[in-house]
């Protein structure tokens, strides 16, 4: 018999003890791996066998050669859902950041509240820009200097950068770069609309001023008793019978009501007589014009006149400026040509307050020609004035009765209308050229003045040194003649400065100088439409200059009476040459002038 144990059809070399257990009851047996698959590892003691992947699963794709396997998720922590089929896995947060703070633009909720203010900021300046920029433009509209194709030009372009702004808020950089030149260009901006609101108004003060100031003073002897009006109320006082005589009725009216009765008066044909009675005592005080004092001042018995009077009163009359054309056959300005006669006078008051006019030119504008005639005429011209009935005085002394008898005696002498004035205060002319750091002058000859030296050619000088140079006259040769010649040329070295960058330096103090030793009766829109014109064509102007002339004499005059005083007596060609200039100019003519005339 055989022996069962040794059957040939059971296993070889398998022990019995390696029978595979038999899986409980509801357990699958175990799947046998397939052709050239390893058994999976029987976990360790006190590992948990791996979960089947439920049914439809997949199962864990196993890590590459040298990769770790992914880390289990903490206690309480859920495992990352795999990706759905095409779409990629998602990065990894940085060390320090909770991936659940994260938007789907992957920007945390305070980078995106940044990002939102730092927009809504430049949007804001954006704002006040285009604001600030409808400021401005208006302002420059106000101004009335600025050609309105210009004014478009710049309102378009503001647009444009405004609207770049805008758009360039949606990148972070870029928008801060807008952001800050939105901030600069404001600002300047406000800088802007202050400067031309300071101009307009300061401009204002020096235009359209139609009115003269007449200061009459009541004066005493320096020691006499009397301190003030009460007490000369019994006193007799001296008065001019024609002169100046309507200021000097108002003047009376004014007292007898101060002192509550009317006073005694004297009258006396002359200033030159009425002076001496208050010296010989005739009468205790005298009614005087304070611009007459300029009259007696140059006869050298009466120039210390000021050091031995003293003022108790004062009355300031007001007037409006005469501006009745003398005559029809004069030369009328047109579209293109007109006459602006400048005055300038020497006195610490304001401009307006009549006084001798020591500068006396008449500048003719050509706007077709591009020429401009600049006509000196000197102080002491012994000519007619327009209020004297044919008599004549000194030109110098026109400006006492007013900046309208001045023009209009020049009117007279020249045939031309002139159509408006300019009144320069020298003693504030200085103050201009001291903020416009100097000016460089050019001088014909080599002459001292005053403690300041001048040579031949140019000359840079400040402030009082300009205006030595411009009073010269007695160590001048040609005397009165060439003093009109050095005023033109310091007038037209201030012209000059002033389109300079000297002038943009300090452009508020020199504004301040000219407003303060400036007037003219000139309108706003005349001066815009000038401006205007000149930014518009860009004009080039070509300055021609012309002194006539005459020989020295002494005369009397109608403002000083019978007392014989230093005059000069035109030279008629002189003149004539001048009024052919003039013809020529308003005929719109080029004009020649040979140096030296």
């Amino acid at each position: 018999m055989e022996d069962r144990g040794t059957k040939t059809d059971k296993p070889q070399g398998r022990k019995i003890s390696e029978k595979p257990v038999r899986p409980a009851e509801g357990q699958r047996r175990p799947v046998r791996p397939a052709e050239g698959q390893k058994r999976p590892v029987r976990p360790a003691e006190g590992q948990k066998r791996p979960v089947r992947p439920a049914e439809g699963q997949k199962r864990p794709v196993r890590p590459a050669e040298g990769q770790k396997r992914p880390a289990r998720p903490a206690e309480g922590q859920k495992r990352p859902v795999r990706p759905a089929e095409g779409q990629k896995r998602p990065v990894r947060p940085a060390e320090g950041h909770n991936s659940n703070d994260r938007s789907p633009n992957n920007k945390t909720k305070k980078e995106k509240t940044v990002e939102w203010l730092l927009k809504m900021l430049g949007y804001f300046l954006c704002t006040i820009l285009l604001g600030v920029g409808i400021i401005t433009i208006a302002y420059i509209a106000r101004m009335n200097v600025v050609p309105t194709k210009y004014i478009v030009i710049f309102a378009i372009i503001l647009l444009i950068i405004i609207i770049v702004f805008f758009v360039l808020q949606r990148w972070k950089i870029p928008g801060i770069v807008a952001k800050a030149l939105s901030f600069i260009i404001s600002v300047l901006m406000i800088i802007a609309c202050f400067y031309l609101d300071y101009t307009y108004k300061q401009v204002q003060t020096m235009l359209d001023v139609d009115t003269k100031i007449d200061n009459v003073e009541i004066y005493v002897l320096k020691e006499d008793p009397a301190q003030e009006l009460e007490d000369a109320r019994d006193y007799t006082f001296g008065i001019l019978t024609v002169q100046d005589r309507k200021n000097t009725d108002i003047t009376l009216e004014d007292i007898n009501d101060q002192v509550g009765k009317e006073v005694s008066v004297a009258q006396y044909d002359s200033v030159i007589n009425l002076i001496q009675a208050l010296y010989d005592k005739e009468v205790g005080c005298i009614i005087l014009n304070s611009a007459y004092i300029g009259f007696v001042s140059e006869d050298e018995n009466y120039k210390d006149f000021e050091n031995r009077v003293r003022s108790i009163g004062k009355k300031e009359i007001e007037t409006v400026v005469d501006k009745n054309k003398q005559d029809k056959d004069y030369l009328k300005s047109g579209e293109h040509v007109f006459t602006v006669y400048i005055s300038g006078v020497d006195t610490r008051s304001v401009a307006n307050v009549n006084s001798n006019s020591d500068v006396n030119i008449i500048l003719t504008v050509n706007t077709d020609t591009n020429q401009i005639l600049m006509i000196s005429t000197p102080r002491d011209y012994y000519v007619p004035l327009s209020i004297s009935d044919g008599v004549r005085d000194k030109l110098t002394h026109a400006g006492g009765y007013g900046i309208d008898v001045s023009k209009d005696t020049l009117a007279m002498l020249y045939g031309v209308d002139i159509d408006h004035y300019v009144r320069i205060n020298f003693s504030g002319f200085k103050k201009i050229i001291d903020e416009l750091q100097g000016i460089t002058v050019y001088s014909e000859q080599s002459f001292s003045w005053d403690g300041y030296s001048f040579s031949s050619g140019y000359n840079d000088l400040r402030g009082e040194a300009a205006l030595a140079f411009a009073r010269c006259r007695k160590t001048l040769s040609g005397g009165d003649r060439q003093r009109g010649k050095n005023q033109m040329a310091v007038i037209e070295a201030v012209i000059n400065k002033m389109l300079s960058k000297d002038m943009l330096m300090n452009y508020k103090d020199v504004l301040n100088a000219v407003s303060d030793s400036m007037i003219t009766d000139m309108s706003y829109d005349e001066i815009s439409d000038l401006v205007k014109m000149q930014l518009e064509e860009n004009k080039s102007w070509e300055i021609m200059k012309f002194s006539v002339d005459g020989y020295d004499a002494m005369d009397v005059t109608y403002s000083i009476g019978n007392m014989a005083v230093y005059v000069m007596k035109p030279n008629e060609e002189t003149v004539e040459q001048a009024r052919e200039y003039l013809k020529k100019m308003y005929a719109g003519e080029k004009i020649h002038i040979e140096a030296g005339e």
